[in-house]
């Protein structure tokens, strides 16, 4: 018999029993598999008995209330009614999270407006707990976020996009939301609005998120209790919203849900790091009239300049003065076909930062499912993107132009690149 058990099975009338830190009613293999092994890491003698919602009322009326109390309600007919039982049967220092088949965003709402801490839909996943039993343990009145963070002026929005496929714009994306959260302990999310293809999730080794595909088609829906439910939690300070949508249906965005999905995250972020894809015409212009920030990422290829001038121009067009900082990756890579030197010059927009190659460093972070600055912390490509980070952050000033005569008149000097691409 274990001591957990030995505990709730002593029948001492004089001495009161100690309320245990968490226990669980299961009712099948797989969900009592995942929450045994992430309760062991969160508390020291947790219990996992099998059952449902009516053995959990029948413990509680024994027992005192535990800190936290795990219900598989995947049986019940009126999953809200059975929630709402066992939240009348202890005090608000219980935390209650609900296990279900129904993935219902309404339910999940009534769930979370009723106090209960989380809902989670079966086949329950080991990090989609432990984010819910990371929130258990949250403070019950703490502010979700620094006071600052409510102030939507005071929220950065950094847009970033590459100039072709594969140079590298997600793996940026990634490690910039990983510095901001992790090193710079602010507040901040990750939006992958390539539905179909983006990477985030997977660069993140995490399973991608639902939700977001409604968001953008249906702005009705969104609310902060929507979002949450949207987002998955890879740390304290980071939220990641990545979807894996189907290849057969087109998806509809709305530019008005934009704006109302980056307001509900404005109000528990001070960062909003926007993954962008080139498609959907609509969406990339109302992320570059709305970013605070745009980085553009290129590779010193022909490709890359002709693209990399054509998106300049489209920003230009919807968002004129908007700051853009062009990150040239893989600089130094057999594929270059350019200098940095000639390249900007094309370009007519200096390349502030050079993203060095190094291919072992990042197929290591790719295959750990890790940001590249978490594994490789010394390699010149992350000391780069903490540069990065430190101009967005405003630590770092901009590199400084040279004098203004000269460079009049290197802009009087055209590039036989630039004409290249020069619009008839």
């Amino acid at each position: 018999m274990s001591a957990a058990e030995g505990l709730l099975d002593s029948q001492d009338e004089d001495v009161a029993p100690t309320a245990a830190e968490c226990i669980a009613f299961v009712s099948d293999n797989q969900t009592h598999g995942v929450v045994e092994s992430m309760m062991s890491q969160f508390f020291d003698s947790p219990l996992v008995r099998d059952g449902g919602s009516q053995q959990a009322l029948e413990y509680l009326a024994e027992f005192p209330a535990p800190k936290v109390i795990i219900v598989d309600i995947g049986d019940s007919a009126a999953p809200l009614t059975a929630m709402l039982s066992l939240t009348a049967a202890f005090t608000e220092d219980t935390r209650l999270i609900g296990i279900g088949t129904i993935n219902d965003i309404n339910l999940y709402r009534e769930m979370v407006g009723a106090g209960i801490t989380d809902y989670l839909v079966k086949p329950v996943t080991e990090k989609a707990l432990a984010a819910a039993l990371a929130r258990a343990e949250e403070p019950l009145h703490a502010p979700a976020v620094p006071d600052d963070a409510h102030n939507q002026d005071q929220v950065r929005r950094i847009a970033v996009i590459g100039s072709r496929g594969g140079v590298g714009a997600s793996s940026l994306a990634v490690n910039v939301a990983w510095i901001l959260s992790h090193d710079k302990k602010k507040k901040t999310a990750i939006v992958d609005l390539d539905l179909e293809y983006g990477t985030v999730a997977l660069l993140l080794d995490l399973e991608p998120t639902t939700g977001l595909r409604e968001a953008l088609e249906s702005p009705a829906r969104i609310d902060s209790l929507f979002v949450e439910s949207a987002t998955a939690r890879l740390t304290e300070n980071l939220s990641v919203m990545a979807t894996e949508e189907t290849l057969s249906n087109d998806v509809h965005f709305k530019s008005e849900a934009i704006d109302l999905l980056f307001d509900t995250l404005g109000r528990t972020n001070e960062y909003i790091v926007v993954d962008l894809p080139r498609s959907a015409l609509a969406l990339r212009q109302r992320i570059f009239e709305t970013a605070t920030d745009i980085l553009l990422v290129t590779e010193l290829t022909l490709p890359g300049l002709r693209d990399s001038m054509r998106i300049l121009s489209s920003i230009e067009e919807v968002a004129a003065g908007k700051p853009v900082t062009v990150v040239a990756n893989r600089a130094g890579s057999p594929q270059q076909a350019m200098s940095p030197k000639d390249f900007q010059k094309a370009l007519g927009h200096k390349i502030e930062f050079l993203i060095p190659q190094d291919d072992k460093a990042f197929k290591q972070a790719a295959n750990n499912g890790k940001p590249l600055v978490q594994i490789e912390a010394r390699s010149k490509a992350s000391k780069t993107m903490h540069s990065i980070v430190a101009k967005l952050t405003g630590e770092r000033k901009s590199a400084k132009t040279k004098g203004k005569r000269g460079e009049e008149g290197k802009s009087e000097k055209k590039s036989s690149w630039g004409q290249l691409f020069k619009k008839g």
